[in-house]
């Protein structure tokens, strides 16, 4: 009997949790850190990565894999997460290991100063909620945890099952390799415009947390162990604002004064980017997107560095005309594609816009149902002939259409009475373009269906990205000065 019950209770405990293991992933918050930290860990289509880059959100916004790969070649994935403490990045760093051996596993060590016994836990569940679970998972949910929250770690369909009513098709359909072209980087095109109040001369030395400490340790001692090698930084960002947090060490500068004794006496790299800032051409105003985070500027900046460092100090083979690699060049087209994207859509002015609209891979189309009212904007004029635009001086033909292909006109036309036009160009793009729309009897423009138009009178201009495929912004020019959407 106490056998049979064994047995039923055995099947019944195996049943509830392959049913919150089918669970866990419809339920657990579909965040792009768990979509990222899937494709470093898991994506079966990725060869081995040169190079793993590892940290909080200094790291996440620090290093550019799409950098390390135009300039040098490197293949390379961000694992950083906001607020990764130390403890935490020893067990993704065992999970990486799992899929991507003997990589350069480079390690930001800000959250060293971190002083609290634990992590905050929605810092936390953006690592161990992306894991799968298995035996490194549960040593890190008991090492890294409070034991009060251990069952909703390994299970967290129960700290999420509330969700159940705000359940949506990703929930049940997420798509794990939306934007991999970032290959786990993320940064903002802000600039800070401060400067950095610390010193970073500071000489003296000062102790580490003790669990920061343990975990520098065990992450030196398991790169003895796996035999991989191990590279240490720490990223530009003002140490005064830690100075102010409780839960932050008061003297990290003397911390990583002591952190590169401890590196230089197990033979392993510390780089002070802090202390660089000469040979990096480092401006914190321009470079930082706030005092604690790099802008993609600043990270270009850094990521050429270290990029640098790596192909100098170690075997490392560059990939870029490899054609097993070929999807890593078009990965990094997309990716510049979207920050060109980004900038695009940020610019108030005329002449910035103009600027940034001069890429060689869009397509301009310039409509106007107003065309004569250009006229008395000679201003205005000026700055659209940047474009290669004659701009015809008219007096009755207020239609206008203009089409600029890579840089180059391809059409400029006037008329008296609207154009209604379908564009065809390479690769099957097609799109819909008329003065002087039905619905609205202003210019306008469509693609695959969605109607751009801005509901303008006067100069539009809609932008069509071939990298993207889709249309990525239409504006309406004002003046000379600003522009519209």
């Amino acid at each position: 009997m106490l056998k049979k019950a064994i047995i039923k209770s055995s099947i019944l405990i195996l049943i509830v949790v392959l049913i919150l293991s089918l669970l866990n992933p419809i339920f657990v918050l579909k965040l792009e850190h768990r979509r990222k930290l899937y494709q470093g860990f898991y994506r079966a289509t990725e060869a081995p990565f040169d190079v793993v880059l590892l940290g909080s959100s200094h790291m996440h916004s620090g290093i550019n894999p799409n950098v390390l790969w135009n300039k040098y070649g490197i293949t390379s994935f961000n694992y950083g997460t906001g607020g990764q403490p130390i403890n935490v990045t020893y067990y993704l760093l065992k999970e990486v290991l799992k899929k991507h051996t003997d990589p350069i596993v480079v390690v930001d060590l800000y959250y060293l100063g971190y002083n609290e016994t634990y992590g905050k836990s929605g810092y936390i569940r953006y690592v161990l909620d992306s894991m799968k679970t298995s035996t490194n998972k549960i040593e890190a949910v008991i090492n890294t945890t409070p034991k009060s929250y251990w069952i909703t770690y390994v299970f967290p369909f129960l700290r999420f099952h509330t969700r159940w009513k705000e359940l949506n098709q990703e929930d049940f359909y997420y798509d794990y390799d939306k934007n991999y072209y970032t290959k786990g980087f993320a940064a903002t095109q802000d600039m800070y415009g401060k400067d950095n109040l610390s010193n970073p001369n500071i000489t003296e030395k000062a102790e580490l947390p003790p669990e920061s400490k343990e975990y520098l340790m065990k992450i030196i001692q398991l790169s003895k162990q796996e035999d991989f090698k191990l590279v240490f930084i720490n990223v530009p960002y003002d140490p005064t604002i830690t100075d102010v947090m409780p839960s932050w060490y008061k003297d990290s500068t003397k911390m990583f004064n002591t952190v590169s004794e401890i590196a230089k006496e197990n033979n392993i790299p510390f780089i002070e980017y802090n202390k660089k800032y000469d040979e990096l051409g480092f401006d914190f105003k321009a470079d930082m997107s706030n005092a604690d985070h790099m802008n993609v500027w600043g990270a270009e900046k850094v990521s050429n560095l270290l990029g640098k460092y790596l192909v100098e100090n170690y075997t490392l083979r560059d990939h870029r005309n490899d054609n097993k690699y070929s999807q890593w060049n078009n990965d990094y087209n997309y990716y510049v594609q979207e920050e060109a994207l980004t900038a695009l859509r940020a610019a108030k002015y005329v002449e910035d816009y103009i600027s940034l609209a001069q890429n060689e891979n869009y397509i301009l189309i310039a409509l106007s149902d107003n065309y004569s009212s250009l006229n008395k904007d000679p201003n205005l004029q000026e700055s659209l002939r940047r474009f290669g635009l004659k701009l015809e001086e008219k007096t009755t033909e207020n239609h206008y259409m203009a089409v600029i292909n890579s840089n180059n006109v391809e059409s400029e036309v006037y008329g008296a009475s609207k154009f209604n036009k379908t564009l065809t160009f390479e690769n099957n793009i097609t799109l819909d373009a008329t003065t002087s729309s039905t619905n609205n009897n202003m210019p306008g423009l469509s693609f695959n269906g969605k109607d751009y138009s801005n509901r303008y009178h006067g100069f539009n201009l809609v932008v069509y990205d071939k990298v993207l495929g889709t249309v990525i912004d239409s504006v309406y020019f004002e003046d000379a000065y600003k522009i519209k959407r």
